[in-house]
């Protein structure tokens, strides 16, 4: 009896984070539905906000000291791990997560998670996405040295935003798809320019939340988290 209890935790444990993101989920889809592009770039905002910036600072021993209302010891043990990551000891609880899982968890509204732990899957995020960008930028270098030309890295890129969640898609591309069209259409490209101006836009549209954490003396911290090349 208490081997078949034991075999049957580690499911527990999952389907209570799976329900928790099918709820997020359930809450993102109505949400793209009913929002225009300019809202969800506009909420995106907001949201990164209060996860990263000023305003997440300002309530931080707030957020440090929140916990969930509930007698669920592994959402209790979640919630304990963000606030650790949020503060610079131990790892990320979300690291294993799909993308799809972590924007859910990121821009959900509806209170399933803390802030501290939607601030660690906007973390997580943010660190893929550094990943992405340095090496599709290192594709960019090597093509236009090879050919002289950007337009397969551009469609790369182009395939890669679109195909994020809308609530991403809304807050980075913006009018940036127009402007990467054009440079598939053969027009001259100012190259340091517009490798300064596509680091920006890759790499400026997902906050700073992990340059805010404090170091754990105990680890050795990752220099390149959601960072990109010079």
């Amino acid at each position: 009896m208490v081997e078949n209890e034991r075999s049957e935790q580690p499911h527990e444990q999952l389907s209570s984070l799976a329900k928790q993101i099918q709820a997020a989920a359930e809450r993102a889809a109505e949400r793209d539905r009913i929002l225009s592009r300019d809202q969800l770039a506009t909420l995106a905002k907001d949201i990164l906000e209060r996860l990263s910036g000023g305003s997440y600072l300002l309530s931080k021993s707030a957020h440090d000291g929140y916990r969930p209302s509930t007698d669920d010891p592994e959402l209790l043990l979640r919630a304990e791990q963000a606030t650790d990551f949020a503060n610079g000891k131990g790892s990320n609880p979300f690291s294993g997560l799909s993308h799809e899982q972590l924007s859910f968890i990121t821009y959900d509204e509806g209170g399933e998670f803390t802030v501290n732990e939607r601030r660690a899957a906007l973390i997580e995020l943010a660190d893929r996405h550094g990943k992405w960008t340095q090496a599709v930028t290192q594709k960019l270098h090597a093509e236009r040295q090879r050919t002289g030309g950007i337009d397969q890295g551009v469609g790369e890129i182009l395939d890669y935003l679109h195909a994020l969640p809308p609530i991403e898609e809304a807050q980075i591309l913006g009018n940036y798809d127009v402007n990467l069209r054009m440079q598939l259409s053969g027009a001259e490209i100012d190259w340091p320019e517009f490798n300064t101006s596509l680091l920006d836009m890759l790499a400026n549209n997902w906050g700073h939340a992990e340059e805010e954490v404090e170091p754990d003396p105990t680890c050795e911290p990752d220099a390149n988290l959601g960072k990109t090349p010079d």
